[in-house]
């Protein structure tokens, strides 16, 4: 991940909770990408996360309660060439 996020200039991750509702279910998941800084200040100021530096710059998580483990791992997978990021340590 440190890799890819130098080679493509990335600095910033964020910690999104989707949830889809429909008349029978609920589902929440957790969508993690990366933000540029505009976006960064938008959701610091504005939507209220909190920030976490780290060595690679920052991530940011809802105000709202989240399950964390001892240790939150970020990575970076590939499907089909397609790039994303992945996670442990996090559930909703």
């Amino acid at each position: 991940l440190k890799e890819y996020m130098k080679q493509k200039n990335k600095k910033n991750i964020i910690v999104e909770v989707v949830t889809i509702n429909n008349s029978e279910i609920e589902i929440s998941e957790l969508h993690v990408h990366f933000i540029n800084e505009k976006q960064t200040e938008f959701y610091k100021t504005k939507k209220n996360y909190r920030s976490i530096e780290t060595e690679m710059g920052e991530v940011l998580l809802p105000c709202f309660k989240l399950q964390y483990d001892e240790e939150i791992v970020l990575g970076l997978k590939s499907f089909l060439g397609i790039k994303s990021l992945s996670y442990k340590g996090i559930t909703v």
